[in-house]
């Protein structure tokens, strides 16, 4: 005669398990002796863990708007939204058959990877070719090809060395790009069931919008955390940075801060049937001299007066005089 058994599983009624977790053991056979599982144990973060990966990523958009907005030229704006847990399958679900994905390695067994929204990287795209970052249209195309992918990979290695700017007093990394994909099918980093981190950002790039998620094994996360308290920790650092002094805190920031320098060798006015009629070979004669100082602009103002030189095989300009406040050619 078969015999029948009857399972019986109690969830809390707040929280729930594992999917996996729930088809592994309902699937066992009683006779293997089925594992015993405790549902009312969920893996998240704690409160203080919490605060640590919230001032990283912040920490990690700064950084981001900070290495992309000088080779953007145009509005840029990242913000973090809500930190969340999700299994690997689940996630790679989610994502539209198409998404950018950059996969980087953080150790010899840790990957991650970054996915960014196809209209997005569009316009990230379009904006570095010289347009005005849009979205695509339409009709048109929904992959990159192998010149565009090379293309991108510039602005998404700025997004690692974000990632490794906002590590930086914590734990130091240094992510290492692997592959950038468009498949999320195609993209095997770690089990189907293993718990990941994510951390999504809205995204504002010239006319374009949506989301850039950073996905992060959830024990790897845990395990980079410190811990000592928040509240400690940021008490230990101030006071390792000169008793808290904020100033001083904010100058270390400002030191590590990228601005615009142009080098300006003349100007020149033509007339705009002159400009059409330009041809290879065609000389255009500028308005200085060639002993003449040269003008260095830093973000739009003359500060600095030069001669031009090269150095390490690449042009360069010397720094002959300092402008200060209230000199002719300080404000031009």
């Amino acid at each position: 005669m078969a015999q029948s058994c009857l399972w019986r599983i109690e969830l809390p009624r707040h929280d729930t398990g594992s999917y996996d977790e729930i088809m592994r053991l309902t699937s066992s056979p009683r006779g293997d002796g089925a594992a015993s599982y405790d549902f009312r144990k969920s893996e998240k973060f704690s409160g203080d863990q919490t605060k640590f990966l919230e001032r990283v990523f912040i920490a990690f958009s700064e950084a981001v708007i900070t290495n992309l907005a000088p080779m953007l030229k145009s509005k840029f704006n990242l913000e973090l939204l809500t930190i969340v847990p999700r299994s690997y399958h689940s996630y790679l679900n989610s994502l539209p058959e198409t998404t950018p994905m950059m996969i980087f390695r953080l150790e010899p067994d840790v990957q991650g990877f970054m996915d960014i929204d196809f209209n997005l990287a569009f316009a990230l795209f379009e904006r570095l070719m010289g347009g005005k970052g849009q979205p695509p249209r339409d009709d048109s195309r929904n992959y990159f090809t192998d010149l565009e992918k090379a293309i991108l990979q510039k602005p998404l290695a700025k997004l690692l060395d974000a990632y490794t700017t906002a590590w930086k007093d914590i734990k130091p990394v240094k992510p290492q790009m692997s592959s950038i994909e468009f498949n999320p099918m195609a993209v095997h980093i770690a089990s189907p069931s293993e718990l990941m981190v994510i951390i999504p950002f809205q995204a504002e790039i010239a006319s374009a919008s949506g989301l850039i998620n950073v996905v992060l094994p959830f024990r790897y996360l845990k395990d980079c955390i410190p811990k000592a308290s928040f509240d400690e920790f940021m008490l230990t650092k101030n006071s390792s940075t000169g008793g808290g002094n904020q100033q001083s805190v904010l100058s270390v920031k400002l030191e590590s801060a990228k601005v615009p320098i142009v080098v300006t060798l003349g100007r020149a006015e033509l007339l705009f049937q002159e400009l059409l009629s330009l041809s290879v070979g065609d000389t255009i004669r500028l308005d200085s001299e060639i002993s003449q100082l040269l003008r260095v602009r830093v973000n739009d103002q003359t500060k600095f007066l030069g001669y031009p030189g090269s150095k390490d095989g690449k042009l360069a300009c010397k720094i002959e005089r300092v402008l200060q406040e209230g000199e002719d050619e300080f404000d031009e």
